[in-house]
């Protein structure tokens, strides 16, 4: 049985290295070419433009669940709206160009599809909803303060968003959650943006992805193939995958093969859909900063938006495969057999490389 385990994980992670490498390299470039002023500016005002902007801007942007956070707080305090900031942080941490890719590698090209575009229609939705019902005069945090939310704290340190490090030291351009200055951060050339991704942002994800990666490779080895089968079309499962999914705290990429292997058991794309969009979005860190942000009745908007767009979204999903007669089981990692081995083996040894910080400094120059 050991054996088996084994072999799923490195079936896993052979078929997903290469497409996380790929994109990696793609939110490097955009790290470097998309920058916190610029969203900002296209976030600001009230109405659904902002919101639909926060939302389809969001949703490539190489951030993950924890790292996102400064970030949609300090866009909120330089003029986003509260719709907006919302849309930002729902569809920012469901997905992205590296989950997209790692999408496409593990859950076939149908789901690879759909998931941005669910990720994008729930943000519109959540957005739009604390646009017009949320009260304008109900946030806690006064858009004047300067110091940033923590994202593995209750309360904001004033030195660091995850550590006590000097204040000196966290002037520098990244935070250790990920999340650059919002006022003076120097722009970034396309080698720095990839340096960023190889470094800081599989750094943020590193952790995550793996626990990913051995929770799929366990349900593939104990949990037999069939096993949920019995539980599709029944309305109770996709309440409770998101029930579930909820304190989750699991990044968009480190959700894909656990999303993988709970399809591979039997679970629908539907209710996986579901486990996809509410695990990156619905953490107890993201909700607990939300209501300090932008108050408490917003953040009940939040949660109760995203429970009914993320459940419709799902069983829209399943009914769309029972009437067009699509079998993703059949995509789930069987369609990338075309890549040499040796590519697979190379890709799995950088990634190893990079995410392990002693080994890296020794031949990787500081960008």
């Amino acid at each position: 049985m050991f054996a088996t385990f084994i072999q799923n994980l490195w079936q896993t992670l052979a078929i997903s290295a290469p497409w996380l490498i790929f994109g990696l390299i793609i939110a490097g470039i955009i790290k470097a070419k998309v920058s916190n002023k610029w969203v900002a500016k296209h976030l600001s005002g009230n109405g659904s433009t902002p919101v639909i902007k926060g939302a389809l801007i969001g949703a490539p942007l190489p951030l993950c669940s924890c790292s996102v956070i400064p970030v949609a707080t300090q866009l909120h305090r330089s003029g986003a709206s509260k719709g907006a900031t919302a849309a930002f942080l729902v569809s920012t941490p469901e997905t992205g160009v590296d989950s997209i890719s790692l999408s496409y590698a593990l859950l076939g090209p149908f789901m690879a599809v759909i998931r941005p575009i669910s990720a994008v229609l729930s943000a519109i939705v959540t957005g739009l909803s604390i646009s017009w019902f949320a009260k304008h005069n109900d946030t806690e945090a006064a858009s004047n303060e300067t110091v940033a939310a923590s994202c593995c704290h209750e309360e904001a340190p004033k030195s660091s968003c995850c550590s006590t490090e000097k204040a000196e030291e966290t002037d520098k351009e990244e935070s250790c959650c990920g999340a650059e200055k919002q006022d003076d951060a120097p722009k970034m050339t396309l080698l720095q943006g990839v340096h960023y991704a190889f470094t800081q942002m599989l750094d943020d994800m590193k952790k995550w992805l793996f626990i990913g990666l051995v929770l799929s490779a366990l349900v593939m080895t104990f949990i037999p193939n069939d096993f949920l089968l019995q539980y599709q079309n029944q309305w109770w499962i996709y309440l409770l995958v998101f029930v579930a999914s909820f304190p989750v705290y699991i990044c968009a990429s480190a959700s894909t093969p656990v999303a993988a292997g709970l399809m591979l058991a039997g679970l629908s794309p539907g209710a996986t859909l579901i486990f996809m969009l509410a695990g990156p979005s619905t953490n107890v860190a993201t909700l607990g900063i939300l209501k300090q942000e932008l108050g408490a009745q917003a953040m009940k908007l939040y949660v109760a938006s995203l429970a009914v767009t993320s459940i419709a979204l799902g069983v829209a999903v399943d009914w769309i495969a029972h009437d067009w007669q699509i079998d993703l089981h059949q995509q789930l990692m069987h369609h990338h057999e075309f890549l040499p081995g040796w590519v697979s083996a190379v890709s799995v040894i950088i990634l190893f490389a990079f995410g392990i910080k002693a080994v890296r400094q020794k031949f990787l120059p500081t960008a």
